[in-house]
Parts: structure tokens; sequence; C-alpha cells
């Protein structure tokens, strides 16, 4: 039996799509991510910075005290909640300026906080991370489970 082990970076659009997402088998694949990455040997990366971009996107679907209900529960996940720190600001500065600012700072940290925990995908939905080469990028309704 070979067993693989899996290390995602879990974006912003990912749990926009989780929390908000109005399709069955969306909401069950997310369900199936969060399981997996919270299997032994794997690791689901959750990045500060989407903590904060989900925050004002829950707040704008659905108000404060439900954004607040929901980073407190992204928070208790049993993911690997990653700060960014000098490592982390140095790789992203890096890609910032690799891609010539096209990218955004936020997608930078992601992909940086992805590159220094090893991580093998991001999962998102948004089209920037195409274009860093270092990482690969799936969106949700790719991934084959």
């Amino acid at each position: 039996m070979i067993l693989v082990t899996f290390r995602a970076v879990l974006d912003t659009t990912f749990f926009v799509l989780h929390y908000f997402s109005s399709d069955s088998e969306t909401q069950s694949k997310s369900r199936e991510i969060l399981r997996l990455c919270r299997r032994l040997g794997n690791k689901g990366i959750l990045p500060t910075i989407v903590l904060a971009e989900f925050y004002v996107q829950a707040a704008k679907r659905a108000g404060r005290e439900e954004a607040k209900k929901l980073f407190n529960e992204m928070h208790n996940a049993g993911l690997d909640i990653v700060d960014m720190d000098v490592p982390i600001a140095e790789r992203a500065a890096g890609l910032r300026h690799r891609y010539q600012e096209k990218v955004p700072w936020g997608d930078c940290i992601v992909a940086a906080s992805g590159l220094n925990n090893k991580a093998s995908i991001i999962i998102s939905e948004d089209p920037h991370f195409d274009e860093i080469k270092e990482i690969k990028t799936r969106k949700l309704a790719s991934i084959h489970l």
C-alpha cells in the first residue's frame, strides 16, 4: 500500500466556496478536502492573510457576527495556521518582483507560505496563482478525490 501525503494551502476562495456555495457537490468536495487535510501525515495550510481576507468576504455576504463565527471555526479547524514571518516575507517579495508586480501581495504571501511549508498545491479559484510557476494551483472542481 502506497501512502501519499497531502499538503495543500487553502486560499480564501476555497473557504468562500466551502461556506457560501449552494452547490451540494462543491460543499461535499470542500468538506472532504478539509477531512484529508486533518488526516495524520497530511497538512492543510492556512495562512493568516487568508483568515483576514475571508473575514472581509464573509462580513460582506453574511454580516459581521457570522463572519466572526466562521473566522473562529476556521481558526479552530485543525489546520496549520501560518503567520507571515521574515522568510515568508522575503519569498513573497521575491515572487512579487519576479512576476513584475502583476500578482497581488496577498497571493504572493499565500504562495510563499505554501512554498516555505512544502505544500504540493494551492487550492484556489483565483487566476493570479496561475502566473506563479513555483507551485501548482488547482480549482476545487478540478480536484478528483
